[in-house]
């Protein structure tokens, strides 16, 4: 029971991230700055995330420049519950497919993934608390979905 637990665990997760690879790709707006000020951004991010690494050193002063360009390029995309139920009761399923595949993806990783900890592991009761707790998600999920 465990492997094939598994196994399905496995498979949603791969059409969670199909599915949101393709919604991406068909329906994301992409967004491409260029110049010295996103250079300027870029680095000033790059210095952020090293002095958080570096952890709690006191920089008393510090002056940086750039010099040069930089390019940033950005994805994104949105689809919410109600567009999804617009495109099915439109009749257009091939519209809402990379939506619906990302969450099924997502539904299906949760549930399996929960389903094959209660099986595989020792702490049956931990288990057992684990899995209710998700798939009580999941049901309140797909209960917001259904009332979009």
């Amino acid at each position: 029971m465990f492997i094939i637990l598994l196994v399905l665990t496995a498979v949603s997760a791969v059409a969670m991230v199909a599915g949101f690879g393709w919604l991406l790709a068909s329906s994301g707006h992409t967004t491409r700055r260029s110049g010295p000020e996103v250079g300027a951004e870029l680095a000033a991010d790059m210095a952020e995330m090293q002095e958080q690494d570096a952890g709690a050193g006191a920089t008393i002063a510090e002056r940086s420049t750039f010099r040069g360009t930089g390019v940033k390029v950005e994805r994104e995309a949105d689809v919410s519950f109600a567009d999804i139920k617009a495109a099915l009761r439109r009749g257009s399923g091939r519209e809402a497919l990379p939506a619906q595949l990302a969450m099924g993806g997502l539904s299906g990783l949760l549930a399996f993934g929960s389903l094959a900890l209660l099986a595989g592991w020792q702490e049956k009761l931990i288990g057992a608390i684990i899995a209710i707790a998700v798939l009580y998600c999941l049901v309140r999920i797909w209960i917001g979905f259904a009332r979009a």
